[in-house]
Order: C-alpha cells, then structure tokens, then sequence
C-alpha cells in the first residue's frame, strides 16, 4: 500500500467513527422527563393489569389492585431513582 492509500484509510476510518459518536449521542438525547415519565406510566399499567388479573382469580375486588398498583410504583420509583440519582 501507498502512503496516499494508507491516509485516505485513515481518513474514512476517522469520519465512520465521527458518524458513529454523532449517532450514539442523538440516541441518548431524549429528555429525562419523557423517560421518568413513561417509566411511572408503564408501571402503573402493570399494577392495574396484574391486580386485575388477581382479583378475578382470587375472587377480591379491591385487595390486589391496591396491592399491586402500590408495588409496582415502588418498583418504578427505585428504578428512576437508581438510573437517575446513581447512588449505589
């Protein structure tokens, strides 16, 4: 190979990583409040869904549903707090 070669090598090697960077930084540029938000959102649908469920297997309206909408905001509390606080 010819140093002219070698160098137009470098060169693109050079600009698909500076692609790559410019990629990766768009994919986490979402807005935290977006991410916060949807992760009580999906919680609170898991709860109601899997409460739901229980009562109508149990046979106790109200019990599982309270249970499991508590339990599932908790869960999604302790993981904002651990991707956002980062306190380990």
């Amino acid at each position: 190979m010819t140093d002219n070669n070698i160098e137009g090598v470098k060169k693109r090697i050079e600009k698909i990583k500076e692609e790559q960077l410019s990629i990766s930084s768009k994919k986490h540029a979402s807005s935290p409040i977006i991410d916060i938000a949807s992760e009580l959102v999906a919680g609170v649908i898991v709860g109601v869904i899997v409460g739901i469920l229980l009562d109508k297997l149990f046979s106790s309206k109200p019990l599982f549903l309270i249970l499991c909408i508590i339990l599932a905001s908790i869960a999604a509390f302790r993981s904002i707090w651990r991707k956002y606080i980062k306190i380990h």
